[in-house]
C-alpha cells in the first residue's frame, strides 16, 4: 500500500520548485523588458512591469512558507493583468504581449487546481475581450504604438520563457517516465520474488508441494508420450523430534537445510526434489524405464542420509524412511501418487525405518481393513459389545484362588468372539485403547465388588494398562474414579504394566506411579523377559510383582536352558521381596516344576481358561466349596 504522506510530500518539493522557477523566469523577462521600455521612455509600461516583477518576491515568501496555492495565484494573476495592461497601453490585440497568455496558462496547468485553472483562463478572456471591446469604442484613450524593435524583443521573450517553461515540463515527463520505468522495473521483480516465494519453501529453497505437484504432472504426462516410469518417493526423516530436542530449533532448521542439499545431491539433475512439509520431503524420479532403476535411487538417498551430519560442534546421526509409488501402476495423478507413497513409507517405518518400501495393493486393503475395523471398534464399545472374561490366579504354595485377571473381549454379532491379538493393536494405534482400557478398570473394579458383596473372598483383581493411557495424563483420575464408583478397596486391585510402558522413565511419570502406590494399589510388571529387562525399573518404579512370559513357562520342560532362564527370574524377584506369577501354565508337570522352583503364583489353561463373569462367579464359589488343589 503506498504511503500518501511521502507521495504528498514529494508532490510539494515539485510544485514548489516550480513555483520557484517561474517567478524567476517572469521576474527576469519583466525586469529586461522594462529596461527596454525605460530607454523608450516608456514610463507607463515600465512602471506595469516592474510592479509586477516586484511582486514575484513576495509570492517567493509565501512559496517558501509552504502556501503554494496562495503563491500561485499571486504569480500567474499578476503576469495576466500586466499583459493586460502592456496591450491596453500599446497595440491593442495587436500586440505581442498577447502570446504571453498561452505560457501563463501552460504554467497554470503544472501549478493550479482544476477550478482556479478555469478561473484563470476566464478572467484571460475577460481581459482579450476587454482590450478588444476598448479597441473598438476608443475607450483606451491615447496609446503608444510598438516599434519593430518592440516587437521583436516582446517575441523573443515571450519565446524564450515559454520555452524554458516547456522544457521544465518536458524534464518533469521524462523524469516521471524512467521513475515509472523503475517502478515497473521493481513491481516485475518484486512479482519474480513473490512468485518463487509462493512456489518454493522458505527454509530450504527447495520447490514446496504446490510448485513440486506441477512438475510432477508434467513429468507424467511426458512420460505418457514416451512410455516411461515416473516415482515418487516420500522421505521421512525418523526421531526428527529428537534433534529438535536436544540441539533446539533454529539448529532442526539448520539440520533441514543440510538435508535438502543431501537429498539433492542423491539423485539426477533432471529427478525432482521439494519438500513436503515439517520433516517430509519428495522426490520425483523421472525418465526410467524400470523398478531397479528407482530402487537404486532409493538406496542412494538412504546412503547419503545414514553419513553424520556436523551440526553446531555435535555429530548427529539421522536416517529415514522412504515408500515409493510409481506411475502408472500406482496412480495417474500425483495425488493418487502421494497417498499411496506415504502409505508405503508407513510400512518401511514399522519394517525397522532406515528402509524403502515400494506400494502394493495389499498395503491398501489392510489399511481398509484397519479403517473399518476401528470403526466397528468404536461402534462396539458404544453398544456395550465388549465383555470381561476372567483366567483364575492360583497361589501354587497352598492351591488356593487368589485372584483374576480381567481380560477384554469383543463379542461381534456377525464375527462372534474377536481376537484380542487382532484388536488390541488397532487400537493402541488409532488411541481408542484409552477408553477401552478406562471401560475394563471400571467395569473390573465394579464386577469385583459385586462379587465382595455375595460373599467371595477377598481376591485380586489385575487389570492391564497401556502406555497409551499414560500419555494421556489422566490415568490416575480414571483409577480414583473406577475406584469411588465401584466401592472396591484399592488393595483389591492390581495394575499391570509391560515393560515397554516403563521406559516412559520422566519426572512426571514417576510422580503418578507414586501417587497411584499410596492408594494401596499393587503394582506389576506383565510378560517380563520379553521387553527391555532392565533391572534398574525394579528398584526405580517398586512394583510389586513380575509376571513371568508364558513363552518361558511353556518352554520350561524342553531343556536347562530354559528351566536357569525361568530359575533366574524367581530367584531376582525374591531377592527384591516380590511376588512372582507364571503365565501359561498348561499340564501338571509344569506347575509342579515351577512349585519346586518356589514360584508363587501361576495362571494357565491348566487351572483354567479365561472366563465370563457368571461361570467365574460359580467358579470361585465351587472353590470356596472345594478348597483343595485343582
Amino acid at each position: 500500500m503506498p504511503d500518501h504522506s511521502a507521495t504528498d510530500a514529494l508532490d510539494d518539493a515539485l510544485r514548489s520548485r516550480r513555483l520557484f522557477q517561474f517567478a524567476a523566469l517572469l521576474f527576469v523577462a519583466f525586469m529586461g523588458t522594462a529596461v527596454q521600455y525605460g530607454f523608450q521612455q516608456r514610463w507607463d509600461v515600465v512602471l506595469i512591469l516592474g510592479t509586477t516583477a516586484a511582486l514575484m518576491l513576495p509570492s517567493q515568501w509565501l512559496n517558501h512558507r509552504g502556501r503554494y496555492e496562495a503563491a500561485s495565484i499571486l504569480i500567474l494573476g499578476s503576469a495576466t493583468l500586466a499583459l493586460f495592461g502592456i496591450m491596453w497601453r500599446s497595440d491593442g490585440l495587436r500586440d505581442s504581449s498577447l502570446l504571453g497568455y498561452p505560457v501563463i496558462l501552460i504554467a497554470a496547468g503544472q501549478l493550479l487546481k482544476p477550478k482556479q485553472f478555469w478561473w484563470l483562463l476566464a478572467a484571460m478572456v475577460l481581459c482579450v475581450v476587454g482590450v478588444g471591446l476598448g479597441t473598438l469604442n476608443g475607450w483606451r484613450g491615447a496609446t503608444t504604438p510598438g516599434t519593430d524593435v518592440d516587437r521583436l524583443t516582446d517575441s523573443v521573450t515571450i519565446l524564450v520563457v515559454n520555452g524554458m517553461l516547456v522544457w521544465f515540463l518536458a524534464y518533469d515527463m521524462q523524469k516521471a517516465l524512467m521513475g515509472l520505468r523503475v517502478q515497473i522495473a521493481r513491481f516485475r521483480e518484486s512479482e519474480k520474488n513473490l512468485t518463487h516465494l509462493a512456489q518454493h519453501d522458505a527454509l530450504t529453497h527447495l520447490p514446496n508441494r504446490v510448485l513440486g505437484s506441477e512438475l510432477v504432472e508434467q513429468a507424467i504426462a511426458s512420460s505418457t508420450r514416451h512410455q516411461q516410469l515416473v516415482a515418487l518417493l516420500f522421505v521421512d526423516l525418523d526421531n526428527f523430534k529428537d534433534v529438535n530436542d536436544s540441539v533446539g530449533h533454529s539448529a532442526g532448521d539448520e539440520f533441514l537445510k543440510q538435508v535438502a542439499l543431501r537429498l539433492r545431491d542423491a539423485v539426477r539433475h533432471a529427478d525432482i526434489v521439494c519438500r513436503q512439509g515439517g520433516d517430509e520431503f519428495l522426490i520425483g524420479v523421472t525418465d526410467i524405464s524400470d523398478t531397479q532403476g528407482i530402487a537404486q535411487v532409493a538406496a542412494q538417498v538412504l546412503q547419503r542420509m545414514q553419513a553424520p551430519f556436523h551440526l553446531r560442534g555435535l555429530e548427529i546421526l539421522a536416517t529415514c524412511s522412504i515408500g515409493i509409488a510409481v506411475h502408472p501402476k500406482d496412480g495417474a495423478t500425483f495425488e493418487e501418487l502421494l497417498r499411496h507413497a506415504d502409505l508405503a513409507m508407513y510400512q518401511a517405518k514399522e519394517s525397522g525405518r532406515n528402509a524403502y518400501r515400494f506400494f502394493d495393493e495389499e498395503i491398501n486393503t489392510s489399511i481398509r481393513e484397519n479403517l473399518h475395523l476401528i470403526s466397528s471398534l468404536r461402534q462396539a464399545l458404544a453398544q456395550n459389545e465388549l465383555v470381561l472374561h476372567y483366567q483364575p490366579v492360583f497361589d501354587l504354595g497352598n492351591n488356593r484362588l487368589v485372584g483374576a485377571e480381567a481380560l477384554v473381549r469383543w463379542q461381534n454379532p456377525k464375527l462372534g468372539l474377536v481376537s484380542p491379538g487382532l484388536f488390541i493393536p488397532a487400537a493402541e494405534k488409532s488411541g481408542l485403547i484409552v477408553d477401552i482400557g478406562q471401560w475394563v478398570l471400571q467395569d473390573a473394579c465394579r464386577q469385583m465388588q459385586a462379587w465382595r458383596q455375595a460373599g467371595a473372598p477377598a481376591l485380586m483383581v489385575a487389570v492391564n494398562l497401556s502406555a497409551v493411557q499414560f500419555r494421556r495424563g489422566d490415568v490416575e483420575a480414571v483409577i480414583e474414579h473406577a475406584l469411588q464408583q465401584s466401592g472396591l478397596d484399592p488393595t483389591q486391585l492390581e495394575l499391570e504394566m509391560t515393560e515397554s510402558t516403563l521406559i516412559q522413565d520422566t519426572d512426571k511419570f514417576m510422580q503418578t506411579l507414586q501417587r497411584i502406590k499410596a492408594m494401596g494399589i499393587r503394582l506389576s510388571i506383565d510378560d517380563f523377559g520379553t521387553g527391555y529387562s532392565n533391572l534398574s525399573y525394579l528398584q526405580r518404579f517398586a512394583v510389586d510383582k513380575l509376571k513371568i512370559d508364558q513363552s518361558f513357562v511353556r518352554r520350561l520342560l524342553n531343556g536347562e536352558k530354559d528351566v536357569a532362564m525361568v530359575s533366574a527370574i524367581i530367584h531376582l524377584a525374591k531377592s527384591l521381596n516380590l511376588t512372582v506369577t507364571a503365565e501359561g501354565v498348561e499340564n501338571v508337570e509344569t506347575r509342579d516344576a515351577l512349585q519346586r522352583m518356589d514360584c508363587d503364583q501361576a495362571q494357565g489353561y491348566w487351572f483354567a481358561k479365561p472366563m465370563p463373569a457368571a461361570q467365574f462367579e460359580a467358579f470361585w464359589r465351587a472353590q470356596l466349596a472345594t478348597p483343595e488343589a485343582p
